[in-house]
Parts: structure tokens; C-alpha cells; sequence
């Protein structure tokens, strides 16, 4: 008996990759992506080509549009035509990795890692200062004056105010990280979306869970010679533990008041008997 899954078969004609000013054929052989909220996507493509020599300046920092379609449907009636397979998403964005994987007699075989436009801020290491600013401020600051982002490129939805900060320091650290540790000191979240009408990848942030997309089922089932590929489903689920602090403790300065203030400290165990816990998280803030 022979229990191994069966293979699922790739259908190479449902996904396209389009590279701007790329005049090569580019067939779709494989993919992978990962995506999450506040995270740039990465998405891994492997696709070949009869032109046996494309140069990493023509692949990497292009713009790129990767469609996944339907599959085309036979209605089954003679005479009848087939109905032509309709895009089901195009993901925008940029090219920031490229390889040459194989070459053979016929074509050559390369992967390129597809990424938003956000992801290229980990490249940007700076140190500066900014004063008398909210976070959304200075978020919208990097994006426009560091990055070039438009106001197509992205979009504010809060529901609640954001106050300005005295001072905020940025030390060594790339643009990325920085603006995502901000945000999440304020409890704001991002995703990144499509604009089909520009064709570009869109960042929109928000602070409410009312704008989380709600109400989505999805079937389990286990890839199988009766289940068709063409059906959205969750083919597999893993669970993953590891141990984290079992103890939280924080301080707060106000350096306007010279006088220790009561409440200022706190600390709580929160292991309530777990002994899979273990050490202490310790947040110091500077009231500024």
C-alpha cells in the first residue's frame, strides 16, 4: 500500500510575473509567499526563460506585478466556448532579490524575491531626532522624505489620537524597524493592499481591530486525488510553544518632577504557577 500524498499538479498558465521594462518571456514554474499583518510580504518566485543571460539590473529595483487567475472553465457543451480564466489578485511590488538557479541547452531557471515597497526601508541604517511630533508624524515624515512615498502610497485610519512627543530618538537603526517599533509602542498596526487602478502596492495603517477582515472560513482538508487544487483550502496546521518572560516589570521617569511620583514602578508575575516561564521583561520609559 502506498500512502505517500499524491502530487498536486502546477497549472503554470494561472500565474503571471511581469517585470517593468522586462521584454522576456517569464513562465512561472514555482512560488512561495509569506504574508502577516504589520510585516512586509515576501514572496519567492522561480520562473524560466529562453533568454539564458538576464542581468540583475534589469530584474532587481524594477516595479513587478505577479497575477494569480482562475482556472479557464469548460462548460462542457460542444460548441460552446471556454470561458477564459479572470485574475483573482495581483500583488505589486518591487524586485529586491535575483538569482540564476540552472541553465540547460533550451532556457535558464532563476527565482526573484517580490517585496513591497516598505520592505526597502530596511536598507535605510540612520540616526536622527525628531521633535515635537506623533508617531503617525514621523512615520509620514520618513516615508515621503526618505523613501519618496506618495499619497497613493499610503494611508492613515485612526480612530483614536495620537499625542505629539516631545522627543524621539533614532540611533543606528534601519527605517523599518524603527517605524514598526514606534507604531507598535502606540498600538498601531499595518497591512499592505493592491491599488489595480495605479498598479501599486498600497500601506494602510489603522489602530481599531474593527477594521481586522472578520468572518473568513476556509476548509481543512488534506491534498488528495478527490480534492481539487482549484478550491481555496487549508491544506495543513502546525502548532509551535516556546518560553517566554515570566515576569514584568516597568518604571517611569518624569524628568519635569524631581519627586519620585507613587505608582511610577510596578511589577507582576504573571507565571501563576507555570514553570514553563522563565526571566523578567523590564520596560523603562522616559516620560517625555
Amino acid at each position: 500500500m502506498n500512502n505517500a500524498t499524491p502530487a498536486i499538479i502546477f497549472d503554470h498558465s494561472r500565474y503571471k510575473l511581469k517585470v517593468w521594462k522586462n521584454t522576456a518571456t517569464l513562465d512561472v514554474v514555482a512560488f512561495s509567499g509569506q504574508e502577516a499583518l504589520s510585516r512586509p510580504f515576501r514572496y519567492a518566485i522561480e520562473f524560466t526563460s529562453p533568454v539564458k543571460d538576464i542581468k540583475p539590473a534589469q530584474m532587481l529595483m524594477r516595479d513587478a506585478a505577479f497575477t494569480l487567475t482562475s482556472p479557464a472553465i469548460n462548460p462542457g457543451i460542444r460548441g460552446m466556448p471556454v470561458i477564459p480564466p479572470a485574475p483573482l489578485r495581483t500583488i505589486y511590488g518591487v524586485i529586491s532579490e535575483f538569482k540564476l538557479l540552472s541553465t540547460s541547452r533550451d532556457e535558464s531557471h532563476y527565482e526573484v524575491i517580490l517585496e513591497p515597497r516598505l520592505a526597502l526601508l530596511s536598507r535605510s541604517r540612520q540616526s536622527a531626532i525628531y521633535q515635537k511630533m506623533s508617531v503617525p508624524e514621523i512615520v509620514e515624515k520618513i516615508l515621503r522624505e526618505r523613501h519618496g512615498f506618495r499619497g497613493q502610497d499610503f494611508l492613515f485610519t485612526l480612530a483614536y489620537p495620537c499625542p505629539k512627543r516631545e522627543q524621539v530618538m533614532q540611533y543606528d537603526e534601519d527605517d523599518l524597524r524603527f517605524v514598526q517599533r514606534l507604531l507598535a509602542e502606540v498600538g498601531i498596526w499595518y497591512k499592505l493592499t493592491a491599488d489595480d487602478r495605479l498598479k501599486i502596492d498600497v500601506v494602510e495603517f489603522y489602530d481599531d481591530q474593527r477594521y481586522y477582515q472578520l468572518n473568513v472560513y476556509m476548509p481543512a482538508r488534506n491534498p488528495s486525488g478527490m480534492h481539487g487544487g482549484d478550491v481555496d483550502a487549508v491544506w495543513g496546521m502546525e502548532t509551535a510553544h516556546q518560553v517566554v518572560e515570566g515576569k514584568v516589570a516597568t518604571r517611569d521617569y518624569d524628568y519635569r518632577d524631581a519627586l519620585p511620583q507613587y505608582g511610577m514602578d510596578a511589577e507582576v508575575d504573571v507565571t501563576r504557577g507555570d514553570e514553563t516561564l522563565y526571566g523578567e521583561a523590564y520596560h523603562y520609559l522616559d516620560n517625555n
